[in-house]
């Protein structure tokens, strides 16, 4: 069984952040991979989780910790497939209806999911997400309806990524900062961990400090 986060509701008062799982996980299993970022920025956000729309094996690392956890999900149908599915467009659409996000927290292929959502708005010049946060993330974003030409947009949201020194996507996370962001736009973390959320505490604020600092300074630019 997945441990017992101990959050209580969530508060109307707050402002909220969508968080996405990465593939072969669930949002279950995801706010227990992120408890430590959830319990230091309580005070401050609520978080939102979703699950993936399609069934999957087991994610990297998942098991034997998670095992009986299922089901386990992605955001696209392989692995593979760089296109935005309208099943995962539909289920972030309804999200975002029901609730109005500051911010996009992504792991892994969530952050995938993430970086092509932070895209799009950009592209179609439509309001959403005041700020991005990419936990270990791969490549490309996932998209849907832009060109060739709109895929090569640089994204200007301000964001921070994560990366893992250890990780063996470490290099995909890296390119997803150097190609797909304008410079100056996101700041990079390198933290001493692999394709993980870091169990150091000390590496754990340096990505709630930039987390705040990215909403602080959206606030004060509106």
């Amino acid at each position: 069984m997945v441990p017992q986060t101990g959050f209580a509701s969530p508060q109307p008062n707050l402002p909220s952040i969508l968080c996405l799982h990465g593939g072969g996980t669930n949002a279950t299993i995801f706010k227990v991979q992120i408890i430590r970022l959830q319990r230091a920025l309580s005070p401050h956000f609520n978080f939102v989780f979703l699950d993936g729309p399609f069934p999957c094996p087991p994610g990297p690392g998942v098991l034997p910790f998670f095992e009986g956890c299922g089901p386990f999900l992605r955001w696209n149908k392989s692995p593979s497939d760089p296109n935005l599915p309208e099943e995962t467009k539909e289920l972030i659409a309804n999200a975002c209806k029901a609730t109005e996000f500051v911010g996009v927290l992504g792991f892994s292929a969530g952050a995938k999911l993430a970086a092509g959502l932070l895209l799009e708005q950009q592209v179609k010049k439509r309001r959403g997400f005041e700020f991005g946060v990419l936990l270990m993330g791969v490549l490309p974003p996932l998209v849907s309806g832009l060109t060739d030409e709109e895929k090569k947009t640089r994204i200007r949201v301000p964001s921070v990524v994560v990366l893992g020194k250890e990780d063996p996507w470490r290099e995909e996370g890296r390119r997803l900062y150097e190609e797909f962001w304008e410079v100056g736009r996101a700041s990079l973390l390198e933290l001493e961990c692999g394709h993980r959320l870091p169990s150091v505490e000390a590496e754990n604020r340096l990505i709630v400090e930039e987390i705040l600092r990215l909403y602080r300074e959206t606030r004060e630019g509106t």
